[in-house]
């Protein structure tokens, strides 16, 4: 029976099965393995990259990384990185939703960098693209959090 794994890197390791390779190690390792990455590129300004699937069993755990995030003393400006997210359930709004409040609370500004592939669909189709404002990559929103 396969089971869900997790390893030093703090990513979430979707449940593998016996041909498939070992996560991390290389060309087979897992695509569908959540990466959560933050940086701080500038006094105030938060990004907070995701890559891989975003999904009920990965939510909690992006989630509370923004959260956290979200209540740094001087943030001004968060940015949302979904470019590299290969899978996105209905998941993803809850995430930008708690991203979007918290925000709000803060008095801070979103930006959301949804990519080309399945996250800006899912917004077009619920028709919450309109809420967010949105950038096409990092350095825009970089840019735009500037102004």
């Amino acid at each position: 029976m396969p089971a869900q794994a997790s390893h030093g890197s703090g990513g979430i390791i979707a449940p593998r099965t016996a041909g498939d390779a070992e996560p991390g190690r290389g060309r087979g390792a897992s695509r569908s393995a959540l990466r959560v990455r933050v940086q701080w590129p500038e006094r105030g300004v938060v990004v907070v990259s995701v890559a891989g699937e975003i999904d009920m069993a990965s939510l909690p755990r992006v989630t509370e990384i923004v959260r956290q995030r979200l209540t740094a003393a001087r943030l001004h400006t968060a940015i949302v990185d979904l470019e590299q997210v290969g899978f996105a359930s209905s998941a993803v709004l809850e995430l930008l939703m708690l991203a979007y409040n918290a925000a709000g609370r803060r008095e801070a500004r979103l930006l959301v960098v949804p990519g080309g592939g399945r996250v800006s669909r899912l917004l077009e189709l619920t028709g919450l693209s309109a809420l967010f404002e949105q950038a096409p990559t990092v350095d825009d929103a970089l840019a735009l959090a500037r102004q």
